[in-house]
Parts: structure tokens; sequence; C-alpha cells
């Protein structure tokens, strides 16, 4: 895609402009969503950072993920390495459907250094809501779930237990009561 390439080479990093005009006259196609998900799979991070705020924006504007493209998303999750592309795809978890057959493979990366263990609090806070969505998900994880949003109590980060005081009130499960 042509007009990707233009607007990727535009982004800063920083000023979301080139995005935003974007995301406003390019309805977000199957091919528009594939070739976001191929460019976010780049090794280079403003690609990464770029491509999955599109996908972020275009999630928040109500788009629907197929089940191709939330099994593509959720692999994204072990590949991508800019704390921004990170953050976007876990901001996106509430839109997505996970497979059943996804889930342990999935809770256990969100549990490891890439994402609870990051350094980056904003990456940490809402790791815990990817996980809180995951347990919404697949209730046989809500017990597991419940244990590390406690533990997440402890971060130094206000960020991170403002994201868990949402979580709990939006999740009833997730609260200090029985699973």
């Amino acid at each position: 895609m042509k007009d990707l390439d233009a607007v990727l080479a535009a982004f800063d990093g920083k000023h979301k402009e080139p995005l935003e005009a974007f995301a406003a006259r390019q309805v977000p196609t199957a091919p528009v969503v594939r070739a976001l998900i191929a460019v976010a799979d780049a090794p280079d991070e403003r690609q990464q950072s770029g491509t999955t705020w599109l996908l972020k924006h275009y999630a928040e504007d109500g788009l629907a993920f197929s089940a191709r493209q939330t099994a593509r998303l959720l692999a994204l999750l072990a590949q991508v390495t800019h704390w921004e592309a990170k953050l976007h795809l876990l901001q996106i978890f509430p839109s997505l459907t996970i497979p059943k057959p996804e889930a342990p493979a999935l809770f256990t990366l969100l549990r490891g250094p890439g994402y609870l263990g990051d350094a980056n609090k904003f990456v940490r806070a809402w790791t815990y809501n990817a996980l809180a969505e995951l347990a919404a998900q697949h209730p046989a994880k809500r017990a597991e779930v419940q244990a590390l949003l406690a533990r997440g109590e402890d971060d130094a980060a206000a960020s991170v237990r403002a994201r868990l005081r949402r979580i709990r009130k939006a999740h009833a499960w997730a609260g200090a009561g029985d699973v």
C-alpha cells in the first residue's frame, strides 16, 4: 500500500497527525487491516507503533476483527518490540474474542517479562487489563488473574494501581471476594 508507506514515512513516532489523516480517509477493509498487521510485524519500531495505533483507532471506532485477524493480532503480541506497539495491542484486547486454544499460551506470554514484567508502567497497567479480559472470556483463568491483580497493588506506578481499580469496577469477579 503506497499510501500507508507514505504515512508511516511521515510519522515521526510522536505526532499522530499523519496517522489520524490516514484513518479519516481510509476505510478499514480486510485488505487494509491485513496490510496494517503485516507492517506491524516488521522490525522497524516506528512502523510497529504507527500501524498498531491505526489498528487501535479502528477498534475504538467499532471495527470487529475477524477470527483470522484476531489470530494475527495475538501473534503480534509475541513479536512486537516497541513499548507503544505493545500498549496499542493490549488496548485492542477488549474488542477481541480470544479462542479457547489460544488462551493458555497468551496467559503465559502476558505474565512474562515482556508484559507484566515490562519496565514501562503503561504496558504493565494494560497487561493487567488484557489478563482481566482474557479471564472474563475464559473463567477458568479467573482465580489466577485475581491473584495477579492482588500482587499488582504493590506496583509503585500509580497508573498501574488506577488501572487495577478500573478492572475491579468492570469485572465483579476481579474484586477481593470469591471468584
